[in-house]
């Protein structure tokens, strides 16, 4: 009798355990993410590690990891969520190929390049989000960013960190330019954060690649209040101002409506210049005597 007692109590006890590491169902994650993934979707694994779990838990089961570089492709819509690294972000299930075993799991979407692309000579661009730092009295929130390229082989070959002013942008999207005239440049990588809101700036983060280092070139952004201002701002390089060689131009107009009338407006606008120079290995802001 005592024994059968025994193994109930372990049969209930095993059930109870094995349904706190399985839910039954999960939540449906239905708030927006800049990573826009759907079913199907092919992404890339941004974290140097990137664990995989059993569920739509940190509390679930670790059952594998996957290494950066590697691809995985989206097998649901995104469940529940979790705060790591400082920002909210809901797991996907995924299906990947390790060591020749298709293999599925749970992955924290956090842990994902936001987005992914490959230069004419094979090597691999993705770009995602290390940690969230909230505002504080003397700085407003932002993220920290990375930026990583990898070989055919799928090795790291360089990585750049930068700050993304990110806030309220509806995607993103990344596009490959060519050298745009500048001397010893392979790529230039453009990254971009994409709004249609008012009073949500859209930014641009450029990054130079010479076949072994990541330079970080200027930004810019775009951003305007219907009725209210502008702000937009432009880069060439030499190939698109057919000027100096070695200089990147950085234009600047703003515009205030000085209109009372919001259904008129009339903007008041104000326009400067920053000037880059381009030595080959070194960008160097022109500082103007005034």
């Amino acid at each position: 009798m005592k024994k059968t007692m025994f193994l109930l109590l372990f049969v209930l006890t095993s059930l109870f355990v094995r349904a706190q590491e399985q839910p039954t169902a999960y939540a449906v994650y239905d708030e927006f993410d800049l990573w826009n993934f759907s079913k199907g979707d092919t992404a890339y694994i941004f974290a140097d590690i990137a664990y995989i779990r059993s569920n739509a838990s940190t509390n679930a089961t670790l059952i594998d990891s996957i290494t950066a570089g590697n691809s995985v492709v989206i097998a649901s819509e995104g469940y529940n969520g979790n705060t790591i690294r400082g920002f909210h972000a809901p797991w996907y299930k995924i299906t990947y190929i390790k060591n020749n075993v298709e293999k599925e799991g749970f992955i924290w979407l956090g842990l994902l390049a936001l987005n992914s692309i490959q230069n004419e000579d094979g090597e691999q661009f993705i770009y995602g989000f290390k940690k969230f730092k909230p505002s504080t009295e003397y700085a407003a929130a932002y993220y920290e960013a990375q930026i990583k390229v990898f070989n055919k082989e799928k090795n790291c070959i360089a990585r750049a960190d930068y700050q993304a002013d990110v806030n309220d942008q509806l995607g993103t999207e990344t596009k490959i330019l060519p050298a745009m005239g500048l001397k010893n440049i392979k790529n230039i990588h453009r990254s971009a954060f994409l709004s249609e809101s008012c009073g949500v700036s859209t930014q641009y983060y450029y990054f130079a690649w010479n076949g072994h280092e990541l330079i970080h070139f200027p930004n810019k952004m775009t951003v305007s209040d219907a009725g209210v201002f502008y702000h937009d701002e432009t880069i060439l390089f030499p190939s698109e101002h057919l000027g100096d060689q070695n200089m990147i131009i950085k234009r600047i107009i703003e515009g205030e409506n000085t209109s009372e009338d919001m259904e008129d407006p009339k903007y008041q606008e104000t326009k400067s210049q920053i000037n880059y120079i381009w030595d080959g290995t070194t960008l160097s802001e022109i500082m103007e005597m005034r």
